[in-house]
């Protein structure tokens, strides 16, 4: 799921950058990743994923990297 995730932030973003290029553990800003990115991102990942955030999930622990995000989606999945 990294790796997909990582694909679809690179792409729904438009991000000038390769997979290779990103960490799944280094924080999104990392990666030029603002509060108006993020919120473009976390509407992808509920297209792409069938997931919904609530507003609990928009926290900075959640958002802060792709594992993050990563636990939060498959804890949705989970139900």
């Amino acid at each position: 799921m990294e790796q997909e995730l990582i694909t679809l932030m690179i792409d729904s973003l438009f991000l000038d950058l390769q997979p290779a290029d990103i960490s799944a553990a280094a924080p999104l800003s990392d990666y030029e990743v603002d509060s108006f990115r993020i919120l473009e991102l976390i509407v992808a990942i509920e297209v792409q994923f069938n997931v919904k955030f609530d507003q609990a999930d928009i926290n900075a622990d959640t958002l802060e990297s792709i594992d993050s995000l990563c636990a939060c989606i498959r804890a949705k999945q989970a139900g």
